[in-house]
């Protein structure tokens, strides 16, 4: 390594606006020289420089400082693609583990946020749970009406205190984004950060999603005695994943022990490909207490034991009722008859994870959302013997290789239903349910009372930016759409609806359809 080298590569970085310390660009042109890089070739000099300050940019450092875990972070994109070593192939993520985000206003980016979130949180915290979901939504909004802007379909967004200055408006190419609310019955406002104005739905038309009350929408009509008299209402501007990753700059906004985002690790891509054939198993409201639902797992372990899936997905209600004060006990044997099922069958106790989220009735907390996953005292025996059973939180993810999985055991579908403002036919349910949940950008979208959410654990809903699939363990009829790169499915539930389930190809990112009601031993 020679002087001029290190010296140069500090003048080059500076001059690109970057101060990095002469010890580390010691470290830098080491690394680099080490792997057989020439740095004294101009043309590959000029190359390393401009990714050396793309790495730089996307970390969007806050202080004009950088720092030895900044340069790490650059020497693991530009000479092992991005490698981390805690990279997992396979990995749950429970809800209280997910990085906690924050929009920043002014930099247009989103940050870690370090303050800690708490069960029993005050009265503001429920304000903030709407302004974090409408900034959210609002720079996406932005951003896709400057696209559009740009292909020359001019379309204005405006606030509420524009229409409150005035006394008459017609809002012809002008949307106006905000949160539905109901201050009595059957009285709808539109409330964002600026305030809140009185809606008349009478001659609205909806499109394309479910409508219910604290959902973001974005309506035109025209103003008029400080009453917006509503002709179109519509969903904000859903985005795609590539659209939304610059807003998160050098982030696992997924969670996880790796820094970084493995959706993008070159290695794990490889071993995704490697394993074209693996499949996962999502099942929901698998009765533990009903003696066919054994046999049934069972005719279905025979058939796989010789290739084992990824994981079987088992979302509650791990019971079909309550069975009153012996209930944990109870599921306690039921899982305990589940396990040593399972030991029958070595190759699948052996290579196949076991994901268990609880359903709202499991006995874990108190009906809300995100809840904990089931207690220890049920749980305990299962991992003594079952290493590879993981008893997740209620909603939680998962990441297989560079596929991300969010999975959410609740009744959504009903709840829409009826709390909408528009009824759409039988034909568009499951698309108005996708598009609904995508657009949203979150998993219940509804009203406070119908699925109560731990204010300050709102971020462990959101779905931005998008996963690769949804799972919505729903007791309706199962379903499955697909908008703007993202996959939402509900397996259905197992033991009513003719033991269904869904079997998910992670390289594909298919989904098939599957049951066991014809299959008997």
């Amino acid at each position: 390594m020679t002087e001029a080298i290190v010296k140069k590569l500090q003048k080059s970085l500076k001059l690109s606006g970057f101060s990095v310390r002469r010890e580390f660009c010691e470290r830098i042109a080491t690394e680099f020289l080490a792997s057989g890089i020439n740095l004294e070739e101009n043309d590959t000099f000029e190359e390393i420089i401009k990714k050396l300050c793309t790495c730089l940019e996307d970390q969007c450092l806050i202080d004009q400082s950088i720092e030895k875990e900044h340069i790490e972070r650059v020497i693991e994109v530009c000479l092992r693609s991005g490698y981390d070593q805690n990279e997992t192939v396979f990995n749950v993520i429970n809800a209280f583990d997910f990085p906690k985000l924050y929009y920043n206003l002014d930099r247009k980016l989103f940050f870690l946020d370090s303050k800690p979130s708490k069960l029993l949180s005050d009265a503001n915290t429920k304000a903030k749970l709407f302004l974090d979901r409408y900034y959210t939504i609002l720079q996406r909004t932005r951003r896709s009406f400057q696209q559009k802007s740009l292909g020359q379909e001019s379309l204005k967004l405006q606030t509420v205190d524009y229409l409150l200055t005035l006394s008459y408006a017609t809002l012809d190419r002008t949307l106006v984004l905000g949160s539905l609310i109901q201050v009595s019955e059957g009285k709808y406002y539109l409330e964002d950060a600026t305030g809140m104005v009185e809606l008349d739905l009478v001659h609205a038309k909806y499109h394309g999603g479910f409508f219910v009350e604290n959902c973001f929408v974005l309506v035109n009509g025209f103003y008029e005695d400080k009453i917006l008299h509503v002709s179109t209402v519509v969903l904000p501007p859903s985005e795609d994943f590539a659209n939304s990753r610059p807003s998160f700059p050098n982030l696992n906004y997924f969670g996880g022990s790796s820094s970084a985002l493995l959706r993008e690790s070159v290695r794990l891509k490889e071993h995704l490909h490697a394993n074209e054939n693996k499949i996962m198993l999502f099942f929901s409201d698998v009765w533990l207490d009903q003696p066919v639902v054994l046999q049934k797992l069972q005719i279905l372990f025979e058939g796989l034991q010789d290739m084992p899936p990824i994981a079987f997905v088992f979302m509650g209600n791990f019971m079909s009722t309550m069975h009153g004060g012996n209930v944990i006990d109870t599921l306690k044997r039921q899982l305990k008859k589940l396990t040593d099922l399972i030991l029958k069958f070595p190759e699948i106790a052996s290579n196949s994870n076991f994901v268990f989220v609880p359903g709202l009735s499991d006995p874990c907390t108190a009906h809300m959302v995100p809840r904990l996953a089931l207690p220890k005292y049920l749980t305990d025996q299962v991992k003594n013997v079952l290493p590879k059973a993981v008893f997740a939180t209620n909603p939680c993810r998962i990441q297989y290789c560079t596929r991300e999985i969010t999975v959410f055991r609740a009744d959504l579908l009903s709840k829409f239903l009826q709390s909408t403002l528009y009824k759409p036919t039988k034909d568009e349910i499951v698309d108005c349910l996708t598009k609904t949940v995508i657009s949203q950008g979150h998993l219940s979208p509804l009203p406070l009372n119908s699925l109560t959410v731990h204010w300050d654990f709102d971020y462990c809903l959101r779905l931005y930016p998008l996963p690769d699939l949804v799972v919505i363990g729903d007791k309706s009829e199962a379903y499955q759409g697909h908008f703007k790169g993202c996959r939402v499915i509900n397996p259905g539930a197992f033991c009513e609806g003719g033991f269904q389930f869904k079997a998910y190809t992670p390289l594909t990112n298919e989904v098939d359809d599957c049951d066991l009601e014809s299959v008997s031993e």
